[in-house]
């Protein structure tokens, strides 16, 4: 798989230790795209690529539910306050909400299928679960080929990216959190 590494400057993070702990699993991504021989880290990959879409999108609800006199770019008055009431937490919510939102809505009307599938993909960690998709294999090392990998790489820097144009922190309060180190196609 041919990736090239980016830094990306992704000020999206209100949770100083989310973002540093985002820092550190972009490079354990990089890593992992970096020493995968023979595809032998394709699932740790999905599930790196998979996570760090879930905490970045997490941070967008919890900016908008700790930070009311900041704000979020692109995210009414009227919908921050209804977040701001709500408990959102696990991946499938988190998607949940950034479709009820229209967070991802510039990136195309699959998007919040792509990251269920995905969603779906990383829940795979427990070995024993079924990936519960239709004509997808229960042996691992067929359900994580590379073509997967380089599906849940490009999604990975596509999100963070559309998240980091689109949803920053104000100019004066960024620059707090490192930039994110990650792979992309080359």
């Amino acid at each position: 798989m041919t990736f090239e590494l980016d830094e990306l400057e992704c000020s999206i993070f209100g949770d100083f230790k989310a973002g540093d702990n985002a820092g550190y699993n972009s490079q354990l991504l990089c890593d992992l795209v970096e020493a995968n021989e023979d595809s032998k880290f394709n699932k740790p990959i999905l599930l790196q690529a998979a996570s760090l879409i879930e905490v970045a999108a997490i941070q967008i609800f919890y900016r908008a539910q700790n930070y009311n006199l900041e704000g979020v770019p692109n995210v009414s008055e009227e919908d921050r306050q209804e977040i701001e009431e709500k408990q959102i937490d696990k991946f499938a919510v988190v998607i949940d909400n950034l479709r009820k939102y229209h967070i991802l809505d510039g990136m195309g009307a699959d998007i919040y299928d792509d990251l269920h599938t995905l969603r779906k993909y990383r829940n795979k960690i427990h070995i024993q679960l079924h990936v519960n998709i239709p004509n997808v294999h229960r042996d691992e090392d067929r359900v994580f080929t590379n073509a997967k990998t380089r599906w849940a790489v490009d999604l990975n820097w596509r999100v963070l990216s559309y998240l980091a144009e689109h949803y920053s922190r104000p100019k004066h309060i960024q620059g707090f959190v490192q930039p994110l180190r990650l792979p992309k196609f080359a």
